[in-house]
């Protein structure tokens, strides 16, 4: 059967492990690519974001200098017309000057009552040229250069014959609160936090969301276009997209690793059950066998003393009557299996019916002893009874409880010494419940068969109690049925070599 039980575990293991283990595999590896493929996305998601945040920058200041960007003939009104306009409506230009490149003198003038205005810049000459040498090529170049808490911006128009360059004093802050504020607002809504800082000592310019006041780590990072040494670094408000892929992908790789477990639960299920249904079989098979070699013994003996009686070889009456009384008896014991066999499969069925009647346990016990008196006289069985005076009667099923004590009786008589067996039959109250104590002094159960031997077709197979007596396992079995029946238990004590002693518990008025 181990054999048999192996191969099975094996098949089913290579059938049903092998396929989720390639799955669970398979699962990990897309787990894996797919962790990839949304980093990669996010990431230019991200790179798109910081790109448009400079965009806006860009277009702001390119703004500002087509509206400056007037023909040479302009009118000087209309020039300072448009610089005061553009003074009053962004305060972060400070000062605005238009510079001649041939003679290197300041053409024109236009600043705020302030002292940052006082800041001075004169554009370097090779800077210069390679503004010109944009310009040609038709793209129009922007310079910045950081000085303090002051950004210079110089650049040439592209209608003033590229002799004229364009310098514009902005405060950073200022700058990017009231020109860049409302963009980051939007872009980061309720998902970003965003901050713009310093790289020279990771100053905080200026920031958007919950992590506002501290560093935020792991942060996407891209340099300012037009505002040198400052930064512009943007992540996730809930968390990282590591830290979301990571927890995402835990969840799933638990849930494989659950899915796994359930499949290999029901895998242990499936195979104990397996396992039970072969024990089962062999029990059943061994029961037919025991159950043939039973009918057998009492048939061979009712046959051979019926053919001597019939050809009349026996000598004197006295044969006669003990050749009646082996026929007899045998036939008896032959009933009393056929009628332990129908009950048994009764109650398989549950059609066994019980009667419940006032019993007096007493006096069931003494009808009990006295109908079973020939057979432990010839099996020379000393039976000593106790009984207490004081058991009230019981509601029972008078015929169950005979049942039980005659398999119990039965079973003391089988598995007693081979010499000097004896059995005790006792009644006690004991607080609430009525007992019925059956102790033999014979083998006894080793205490790693007890939670076995109420099984049905259970027998031990090992040691004296295989050769002992032959049984169909089907008595011990019955007799824990009738007492689940009458809310009862069946309790045993036993020690190898000491004997046995089985309890029937009833409650009292139940």
């Amino acid at each position: 059967m181990r054999k048999f039980i192996v191969r099975i575990t094996i098949v089913l293991l290579v059938v049903i492990l092998l396929p989720v283990s390639f799955y669970f595999i398979k699962q990990l590896t897309n787990l894996s690519e797919n962790e990839k493929i949304v980093k990669n996305v996010f990431d230019k998601q991200i790179q798109t974001i910081l790109f448009t945040l400079n965009q806006t920058s860009e277009n702001i200041i390119s703004n500002w200098i087509n509206r400056l960007d007037l023909p040479p003939e302009a009118d000087l009104v209309i020039m300072k017309g448009i610089v005061n306009n553009l003074l009053q409506n962004n305060k972060s230009i400070y000062k605005v000057e238009l510079f001649n490149i041939q003679n290197n003198q300041t053409q024109l003038t236009f600043s705020r009552s302030d002292s940052l205005a006082d800041y001075t810049f004169r554009p370097d000459r090779g800077k210069l040229e390679e503004l010109k040498s944009h310009m040609k090529d038709g793209y129009q170049r922007i310079e910045s250069f950081p000085q303090g808490q002051v950004t210079i911006l110089y650049f040439l128009f592209k209608n003033r014959g590229n002799n004229v360059a364009g310098i514009l004093f902005i405060n950073t802050k200022t700058f990017i609160e009231q020109n860049l504020g409302a963009s980051f607002q939007q872009v980061a809504q309720d998902a970003f936090n965003i901050q713009i800082v310093e790289t020279d000592g990771d100053r905080i310019v200026y920031s958007v969301g919950q992590e506002s006041g501290s560093e935020m780590l792991n942060a996407h990072k891209e340099v300012a276009w037009y505002l040198p040494g400052i930064e512009f670094r943007i992540q996730l408000r809930a968390a990282t997209i590591d830290s979301l892929i990571k927890e995402r992908s835990q969840k799933d790789i638990f849930t494989l690793i659950a899915l796994i477990v359930i499949v290999i639960l029901g895998l242990l299920f499936l195979i104990i059950s397996i396992r039970k249904e072969i024990i089962l079989a062999e029990m059943k098979s061994e029961f037919v066998s025991n159950v043939s070699h039973e009918i057998r013994t009492p048939l061979a003996l009712i046959s051979m003393y019926a053919e001597t009686l019939l050809l009349k070889r026996f000598k004197t009456p006295e044969k006669e009557k003990e050749y009646l009384n082996v026929i007899h008896n045998e036939s008896n014991r032959l009933s009393e299996m056929v009628n332990r066999i129908l009950t048994f499969s009764k109650m398989e069925k549950m059609k066994r019916l019980y009667h419940f009647s006032e019993v007096d346990i007493n006096e069931l016990v003494d009808e009990v002893i006295y109908t079973f008196g020939p057979h432990l006289k010839t099996m020379n069985v000393e039976c000593v009874k106790n009984i207490e005076c004081d058991i009230p009667s019981m509601q029972a099923d008078r015929e169950a409880i005979t049942e039980c004590l005659v398999n119990l009786i039965d079973n003391a008589i089988k598995y007693g010494r081979a010499s000097e067996k004896k059995i005790w039959i006792k009644t006690r109250r004991h607080e609430n419940s009525i007992i019925i104590d059956v102790e033999d002094n014979g083998i006894g159960i080793a205490k790693k068969y007890l939670p076995f031997i109420f099984d049905k077709f259970y027998r031990v197979t090992k040691g004296n109690l295989a050769h002992q007596a032959k049984g169909t396992g089907i008595g011990l079995n019955i007799v824990k049925q009738i007492m689940d029946t009458h809310n009862g238990k069946v309790i045993v004590k036993s020690k190898p070599g000491e004997g046995s002693c089985f309890s029937l518990k009833f409650p009292i008025n139940k």
